[in-house]
């Protein structure tokens, strides 16, 4: 009988298990920063070739509205479970914040048609490699994660690397505006990259802001 209890505990109809800890609810993360990557992989490519615009506009609003429906399955499996690998509120913290990510690399996607951007130069695309390096480091942090006290040393190394990057993006967006008000610049110009370099230096705050977090669980954890 006390074999059985352990095992399971039922509440109001609900079977909660007491010895899965729901370690898949780490795919779900995985999953939207894999979204992430996606849409930091076709700002790079729109800042070399703006024909792809359109598909691209298409492309990444379904990508938000999964990523949504991801973070909605995470919210809905917290219910049916009575153990999570790690607290609650620290996955519902990751999950929304990883999601944040990919609202914003749509919003740097639609500015880009927003603005009729063209193709970027150098500053820019490397504003994109940032990007798409954060979410690659984002991704392979959240399958680390499945164990924290194995990967500990891995996981902060990585997270010094997210936070080297957004030090980096800081400066490549004081450098545009710089450039951008040197007094060779038209108007339109001015307002259209400052516009669209904010909102991708916005997307590189939020890629930090989600590897603090991790290495908060970790030190919570670890």
């Amino acid at each position: 009988m006390i074999k059985r209890m352990q095992n399971d505990f039922k509440m109001e109809g609900q079977m909660f298990s007491l010895v899965n800890k729901h370690e898949e609810f780490f795919d779900y993360l995985v999953t939207n920063a894999e979204h992430f990557h996606k849409g930091a992989v076709m700002i790079k490519e729109l800042l070399t070739d703006p024909s792809k615009l359109e598909r691209y506009t298409k492309e990444i609003k379904a990508i938000e509205h999964t990523a949504d429906d991801v973070t909605h399955e995470v919210v809905n499996k917290m219910g049916e479970v009575f153990i999570t690998p790690i607290d609650r509120e620290d996955f519902c913290l990751l999950t929304n914040n990883i999601d944040d990510c990919v609202d914003d690399v749509k919003d740097v996607i639609l500015s880009l048609r927003l603005y009729h951007a063209g193709i970027g130069w150098e500053l820019p695309l490397r504003m994109a490699d940032i990007l798409v390096e954060m979410s690659e480091n984002l991704i392979v942090l959240f399958r680390l994660l499945k164990n924290i006290d194995k990967n500990e040393k891995e996981i902060n190394e990585i997270v010094r690397k997210i936070n080297i990057l957004e030090s980096e993006a800081d400066n490549i967006y004081r450098d545009v505006v710089s450039d951008l008000f040197d007094g060779d610049h038209e108007v339109m110009e001015i307002i259209r990259w400052k516009e669209i370099m904010e909102t991708m230096e916005i997307t590189a705050d939020q890629g930090e802001r989600v590897a603090n977090i991790i290495r908060e669980v970790v030190v919570k954890y670890a």
